[in-house]
């Protein structure tokens, strides 16, 4: 009596097509880089790939990805925010998402440099897990100095005090 094997062949042949909807870690990341100049309009984007480790863009990696963008035309940028667009989506909730994905929100705002982790993704959604960096134009003011206000009182008049004796 022979076992049958048949249904292993089949169950892999039929799971080379579900295979891009199973979830996976992700190995590289979108980055985006966003200018604003002085008048709060966007006038330019810079766009590359990124590899990471262990699913986390670690803080000394983003620091110098920072630093290394923040010049553009010869002009100093600040970075004004971080934007982590990380598809988190079960296989199961896809037609969900399709039908109406306002009820899906993966775009978080980060609030400090620090180590980003990224969550699995499904495969054929990974790459669109990026992280957004916002720069804003830097300028000096002419008058660095602040104002001193003098306010203007009649004279003051100093009083003494007199002390009360205590009685014994």
């Amino acid at each position: 009596m022979e076992l049958s094997t048949e249904w292993v062949t089949d169950f892999e042949i039929e799971d080379k097509n579900y295979k891009k909807f199973y979830k996976e870690k992700v190995k590289s990341i979108k980055l985006y880089f966003l200018y604003i100049n002085r008048e709060q309009q966007l006038f330019h984007i810079k766009k590359s790939n990124i590899e990471i480790k262990d699913t986390i863009l670690y803080k000394s990696e983003l620091i110098e990805l920072i630093n290394k963008h923040k010049q553009y035309q010869n002009k100093i940028y600040t970075p004004l925010s971080l934007l982590k667009y990380n598809i988190t989506l079960e296989p199961t909730n896809i037609n969900e998402y399709i039908l109406n994905d306002s009820n899906f929100d993966y775009l978080k705002a980060e609030k400090n440099i620090q180590d980003i982790p990224w969550y699995d993704s499904i495969l054929f959604l990974k790459s669109i897990n990026s992280l957004y960096i916002v720069y804003k134009e830097t300028w000096k003011t002419k008058h660095t100095n602040t104002k001193k206000i003098y306010i203007k009182t009649k004279k003051l008049i100093h009083r003494k005090t007199k002390k009360k004796k205590l009685k014994d």
